[in-house]
């Protein structure tokens, strides 16, 4: 890694980088990678890192982009991405469970992989680093390799959204939060009013399939902007206001036996008079341990690079 022996630029804080690799790239090709692309200050490697979950994904030829085109859809594939000569699809989860979506994968030859992230932190600054011009160069840098999927920079952190299961109290989301050891000071704006009602079901993971084969079968019943979500034993699946207002849909949740529940949604503001945010990566790390709690559905971030 490289040494760069000049004096440090007093209260520069520059992050890190998450880099995006396809499948199969391994610890040592990525630190080859890093060695050849010209990085004028320390950094380390967390290779593989469950800080970031992997992606599913296809790669696609340019030439048979237009026989997949009718799958882009947000329930199955997100818009294709050009890489070289192919195209990166993202694989949703509800996709890779449904054996019509990979009867097409089969029939077109293609193959579901996983990518590998890896967040490289930039351990310091010096005079001849100017992270404004330096970090787009090596952006782009990165871009270039065939092994690189995507490249991001590291933001500093204001906010964590979190989506809490319907009825939990301020009480609990306050003991919840407390059980954590935060870094740092926050405050807590309940049940905050400026997300738009979000409506979801609970559904048993051995029933989740003949669930989304009649959710299909509905119009503008499920919205999938909103990925399921796997908790436990049971999936949560977003619905829409139009679907709880159809009889067809009233009924197939009774069949069964459903229940449509809203989600409480609660700003967590990290912000005091010693810290105005927080790093990224230590906010993924929050998010992740957060995530584990059984009332506790998603968690954004809200913040900037500055």
């Amino acid at each position: 890694m490289p040494m760069n022996m000049e004096t440090p630029v007093q209260g520069k804080e520059i992050g890190g980088l998450f880099i995006e690799f396809e499948d199969g790239t391994n610890e040592p090709e990525v630190k080859a990678i890093l060695e050849n692309c010209n990085i004028p200050v320390n950094y380390s490697i967390n290779y593989n890192s469950d800080i970031l979950p992997s992606r599913c994904y296809i790669m696609v030829d340019k030439d048979k982009i237009m026989d997949i085109e009718g799958l882009v859809d947000e329930i199955n594939l997100t818009i294709p991405v050009k890489k070289g000569s192919n195209y990166v699809l993202t694989v949703t989860e509800r996709a890779i469970q449904d054996k019509n979506f990979l009867a097409i994968l089969e029939k077109n030859n293609l193959q579901v992989k996983k990518s590998i992230y890896c967040y490289v932190h930039l351990e310091d600054g010096h005079m001849s680093w100017n992270p404004d011009e330096d970090i787009p160069r090596i952006k782009d840098e990165f871009r270039m390799n065939e092994k690189v999927l995507t490249v991001n920079q590291e933001m500093k952190v204001n906010d964590l959204f979190v989506e809490f299961e319907n009825g939990t109290t301020e009480s609990e989301v306050k003991a919840i939060l407390e059980n954590y050891n935060m870094t740092m000071n926050y405050s807590i704006d309940y049940n905050v009013d400026y997300f738009e009602d979000k409506y979801y079901i609970s559904v048993d993971k051995d029933k989740i399939m003949d669930v989304r084969n009649e959710l299909n079968k509905g119009t503008n019943w499920i919205a999938p902007v909103f990925p399921d979500i796997k908790k436990g034993n049971y999936y949560i699946i977003t619905v829409t206001e139009q679907a709880i207002q159809d009889k067809n849909f009233l009924a197939m949740l009774e069949k069964n036996d459903l229940q449509v529940k809203k989600s409480v949604y609660c700003d967590i503001i990290l912000r005091d008079e010693s810290k105005n945010s927080i790093w990224e990566i230590d906010a993924l790390r929050i998010k992740n341990e957060l995530e584990r709690n059984e009332k506790i559905l998603t968690i954004s971030t809200d913040g900037s690079t500055q």
